[in-house]
């Protein structure tokens, strides 16, 4: 079966989805990297960029993708927040 390169930054977040389901982390950020380089103000790329660091304890970068997230959209703010806080108690 012939599968078609992606295009788009959703067809990254997409397939970083299904990675991540699939419990193939590092593919996972790679496809979300690929949809934030595509669209850098793609914000749902970096949250959920944001909580699969914060899943593998890579603090620093699920803080540093929630703080981007949450400029971007600051009416998620209860969400985001709570990344945050949870990998400042580490």
């Amino acid at each position: 079966m012939y599968q078609d390169e992606p295009a788009t930054q959703y067809d990254h977040y997409r397939i970083a989805k299904t990675h991540e389901k699939q419990g193939r982390f590092d593919e996972a950020l790679q496809s979300y990297a690929k949809a934030i380089h595509m669209d850098e103000d793609y914000a749902y790329a970096w949250y959920y960029k944001g909580l699969l660091h914060q899943k593998l304890g890579q603090n620093q970068e699920a803080v540093r993708c929630a703080e981007r997230a949450l400029k971007l959209e600051p009416k998620w703010e209860k969400h985001v927040q709570k990344i945050i806080e949870e990998c400042s108690r580490k």
